[in-house]
C-alpha cells in the first residue's frame, strides 16, 4: 500500500499506465504539494478504495462465510475463482459497512486500529471525541479538529466502541440520525448495524455514547470577538488574549500537537501489546512444517482484548464462539492445526500435543471439517476464556524465562 505522500503525490501528479511516475513529474508534483502546505491549504488526496486484506479472510480458506457481500447495501461484493472478495468499482460508495463487519475488508486511507489511535489522540488532548458521518458535513462547514468525520456509523464494529467506552473516552455522536433513511451512500442497513454496534458495546461495559444535536467547528482565532453575538465582549477579548498568550508561550501549539500525541498514542498502544504477550511474528516450532507456526490477530479481536485489558469486569458480558476439543475423541493427527487460518491451534513447541489459545480463534469453524475424528465441536463462551489463555501464556512466558 502506498503512503499517503505517495497518494497525494499521485493524485496531484498522475501515473503511467504502469503505476509508475517519471522523475521530472514525481519534482513537480512534490514542488506543488510543499507549495500547498507553506501556504496553509489542505494537501491533494487520492480517492479512498476499498481493499481485501488476504490474511484476515477466511472464506478462501473453506469457511462458507459470506457477510461482507450479504452487508453490503448496493451489491458491490462478490466472490473470486479463489473465494476472496472482490469490489466493483462502480457500484461501490465507499460507505465502509463492510469495514465493521470483517477485517478482511479496509480502507487505503484508514485502517480501525488507525481510526482508534485517532480517537484515542483526541482524548489525550483532552477533549471529548465527537463522531460523524459525510452526510452530515455541508458545505462551508469545516469541523473542529476533535470531529472525526466518518464514511458511515456502520463502518466501526462492536469490539471499537467498546474499547472507546472501555477507556472512559467521552465520546458523542454528532448526526442528524433521520437522514439514515433517504441515505445513498448506505441505505437502510446502516441503521440497523450502527446501533447493534453501540447497544452492544454499552451493554458489554455499562457505559453510554452520548449524542450531540451539533457538529464542533474549527476554531477561529477572532471569531468570538469579530462576531460577538451571544458571547460578553469583555469575556471574547480576555480569551482572545489567553490564546495569543498559549501561542506566544508554544502552549498552544504544544497542547495541540499532533506529533507529540502520537507519542503519547503509540507509548499507549506499545504498552497495551506488552500487556496483552501477543505473538507478532512467526514462532519456530519442530512439529509443524517448515518449523515455524504463524499466528494472526485480528484488528477486531484485538482492540476488544485491549478493551478487556483496560476493563476486566466487562469480560463475563462479551460472547464470543471459540472451537472445543473433545479431548477424548482426539488422537492427536493435527490436521486441525493445519487448517486453522490463525494459529489458533498448534502443536505445543515442546511435546507435539495438539494446544490451543483462544484468543487467536475467531470462531470460523474450519477446524471442525477438518478434524478426521470429529473431535471438535463450536460453542458460544465468554470472553473470559480470553482472559484464562492470556494467563496460560503469560504463565508459560514466566516458566521459560524461570528455566
Amino acid at each position: 500500500m502506498a503512503s499517503e505522500r505517495d497518494e497525494t503525490l499521485e493524485a496531484a501528479a498522475g501515473a503511467d499506465a504502469s503505476g509508475a511516475m517519471s522523475d521530472e513529474t514525481f519534482d513537480a508534483a512534490m514542488a506543488e504539494e510543499l507549495e500547498r502546505e507553506e501556504t496553509g491549504e489542505e494537501p491533494r488526496k487520492a480517492p479512498s478504495k476499498v481493499i481485501v486484506v488476504r490474511d484476515y479472510c477466511v472464506r478462501h480458506k473453506g469457511a462458507a462465510c459470506n457477510r461482507c457481500e450479504i452487508a453490503c447495501p448496493k451489491g458491490a461484493i462478490g466472490f473470486s475463482e479463489e473465494e476472496l472478495p472482490t469490489i466493483d468499482e462502480s457500484l461501490c460508495t465507499r460507505c465502509g459497512i463492510c469495514f465493521g463487519i470483517c477485517d478482511a475488508l479496509s480502507s487505503t486511507r484508514i485502517t480501525m486500529i488507525d481510526l482508534h489511535a485517532r480517537i484515542r489522540r483526541i482524548a489525550l488532548r483532552g477533549e471529548d471525541v465527537y463522531l460523524t458521518c459525510k452526510e452530515n458535513i455541508f458545505p462551508g462547514l469545516e469541523p473542529a479538529a476533535n470531529v472525526v468525520v466518518l464514511p458511515c456509523l456502520a463502518c466501526l464494529s462492536p469490539e471499537i466502541w467498546t474499547l472507546v467506552l472501555a477507556e472512559n473516552i467521552k465520546v458523542k455522536v454528532a448526526c442528524d440520525l433521520s437522514y439514515c433513511a433517504d441515505c445513498e451512500r448506505a441505505g437502510e442497513m446502516a441503521e440497523m448495524l450502527y446501533t447493534h454496534a453501540i447497544e452492544s458495546a454499552e451493554a458489554w461495559t455499562g457505559e453510554k455514547v452520548l449524542f450531540s444535536k451539533e457538529i464542533p467547528e474549527k476554531e477561529q482565532l477572532l471569531k468570538n470577538l469579530a462576531n460577538p453575538t451571544g458571547v460578553d465582549r469583555r469575556a471574547a477579548f480576555t480569551n482572545l488574549v489567553g490564546d495569543v498568550g498559549d501561542i506566544a508561550s508554544g502552549k498552544r501549539r504544544l497542547r495541540n500537537s499532533e506529533v507529540l500525541q502520537q507519542f503519547y498514542e503509540r507509548r499507549e498502544r506499545a504498552r497495551a501489546i506488552a500487556r496483552l504477550n501477543l505473538a507478532e511474528d512467526d514462532v519456530f516450532n519442530d512439529f509443524v512444517p517448515m518449523g515455524l507456526t504463524k499466528k494472526t490477530m485480528t484488528p477486531k479481536r484485538q482492540l476488544l482484548l485491549e478493551a478487556i485489558d483496560r476493563k476486566p469486569a466487562i469480560a463475563p458480558r462479551v460472547p464470543v464462539y471459540l472451537s472445543e476439543t473433545d479431548c477424548e475423541r482426539c488422537t492427536n493427527a493435527l490436521e486441525c492445526t493445519k487448517a486453522c487460518p490463525t494459529g489458533a491451534r498448534f502443536p505445543d513447541p515442546e511435546t507435539g500435543i495438539l494446544a490451543m489459545d483462544a484468543r487467536y480463534c475467531i470462531g470460523c469453524g474450519i477446524c471442525v471439517e477438518a478434524c478426521p475424528e470429529g473431535a471438535i465441536d463450536m460453542i458460544e463462551a465468554t470472553a473470559e476464556a480470553l482472559i484464562v489463555a492470556a494467563e496460560h501464556t503469560d504463565a508459560s512466558a514466566q516458566d521459560a524465562a524461570e528455566e
